[in-house]
């Protein structure tokens, strides 16, 4: 770095002071919040995310099942959140604050090392907050996570029109195909119906009132 550099890091070294005390109040009063909130995965949960969302009924998802494709190009949120932004300015303000509390390191050193361990640890806990969100809601989905599971007719379906339902699985809303299990039976799209058999990719359908009446008797 060079010495004009050092002089102005040097003349401006009050104001980072003050920088750092900010960063390290509203940092960690949001980890705070965070943490009294009770919720480490929905809170604070605002994603740089552009990512571009394909579904098509071909037997492949975005877990790896057999029910849709699931097109995921890459984001921003690979590498920005407000999660990662939150724990930054928290560790960037306590290595500052505590840096110029008990060393006498040139201002230079003390605001690279708070640079450097606030992307460090804001790296750790969003990838690790990332890592964690992604394997609680990606576990391939098995024939008893549709069976007994309300739906929504999307494509018109009879007994022996193969047509298609959305319904969802965990935190995802999935499609799949659908017959009627009722030869007389016939659902447009829009229609609420429950799927009570699944079975090579297709599930049965029936109408709601009639799983409701079936769920009661």
């Amino acid at each position: 770095m060079s010495d004009y550099t050092t002089h102005i890091l040097a003349l401006a070294w009050p104001a980072l002071t003050t920088v750092y005390w900010v960063f390290l109040i509203v940092g960690g009063g949001l980890m705070a919040m965070s943490l009294m909130g009770g919720d480490a995965d929905a809170d604070l949960d605002v994603d740089f995310d552009v990512d571009v969302d394909v579904d098509v009924d071909v037997d492949v998802s975005l877990d790896g099942d057999a029910d849709v494709g699931h097109m995921d190009v890459g984001s921003l949120a690979t590498w920005f959140s407000m999660k990662f932004v939150v724990f930054f300015c928290a560790m960037f303000g306590l290595i500052g604050v505590t840096m110029t509390s008990l060393s006498d390191q040139e201002s230079t050193v003390i605001l690279a090392m708070a640079t450097g361990g606030g992307i460090a640890v804001g790296q750790i806990a969003h990838q690790t907050l990332r890592y964690l969100r992604k394997s609680s809601g990606s576990s391939t989905p098995q024939t008893s996570d549709y069976i007994n599971k309300t739906a929504r007719v999307t494509i018109a379906v009879g007994p022996k029109d193969k047509g298609e339902v959305a319904l969802r699985v965990g935190r995802a809303e999935r499609f799949i195909a659908a017959l009627s299990k009722r030869p007389d039976a016939n659902f447009s799209p829009g229609d609420k119906v429950a799927v009570v058999a699944y079975d090579g990719g297709v599930a049965e359908i029936v109408s709601q009132e009639e799983y409701e009446f079936m769920t009661e008797a």
